[in-house]
């Protein structure tokens, strides 16, 4: 019997309903964890410039777009999945960016050209060494910033980041999300402050 490959659908907003395409050994954040995801990040979502490492399907950088994200960059180290389901939406398209790099070398090019993201996500393969994460993380957050770091429960739990910190841990099924800030009293479903230098100049592409 033909089995249909594995998909995901956009939950809401301009592209919702739209399915995408899973890697064949990528563990997608469950519909619902996502859905959870994106109701506690409601208040940051609109305008920002949001950072997906380790995309896979970018379900959650095209989710943040189909919101009303400004800009989402999609990092995964083979991008023909990403390119596919970018080509399954319609236009226009023009606030996705696709980076087919190692999340590691991609940190590292972002910090080098100064580039900055008001929502990073990092969902790393099995295995995965957080060194990178725990020395670059803090670098390509924006003022007010929040890095979302997704684990599986019973797992290893969530990294030490440099100059962050774990402000919340929500969990839900097998998914479990860890939010970091520079500020301490920083809460994920809240606005971010209005700081200077924040959002004030758009996070352009740079060559990888």
């Amino acid at each position: 019997m033909n089995r249909k490959p594995p998909s995901v659908q956009i939950i809401a907003g301009r592209w919702k309903r739209r399915r995408l395409g899973v890697p064949e050994d990528a563990r997608p954040t469950s519909g619902r964890a996502r859905e959870a995801l994106f109701s506690i990040l409601q208040k940051r979502i609109p305008g920002a410039r949001v950072l997906d490492l380790y995309a896979g399907s970018g379900a959650v950088g095209l989710e943040a777009v189909s919101r009303g994200a400004a800009l989402a960059v999609l990092v995964e180290k083979d991008g023909r999945m990403l390119r596919d389901n970018l080509a399954r939406l319609p236009p226009p398209r023009e606030e996705i960016e696709i980076v087919a790099a190692h999340a590691d070398a991609a940190l590292e090019t972002f910090l080098r050209a100064g580039r900055r993201f008001d929502i990073v996500f990092a969902d790393p393969p099995y295995g995965t060494s957080p060194e990178a994460l725990r020395a670059r993380a803090e670098g390509v957050l924006e003022p007010g910033g929040l890095f979302v770091y997704q684990g599986d429960r019973g797992g290893e739990g969530a990294p030490a980041l440099a100059g962050l910190h774990c402000v919340e841990r929500r969990e839900y099924g097998r998914n479990v999300f860890f939010f970091f800030s520079a500020d301490p009293a920083a809460r994920p479903s809240k606005a971010p402050p209005d700081l200077p230098g924040s959002r004030t100049k758009r996070s352009e592409p740079g060559p990888l």
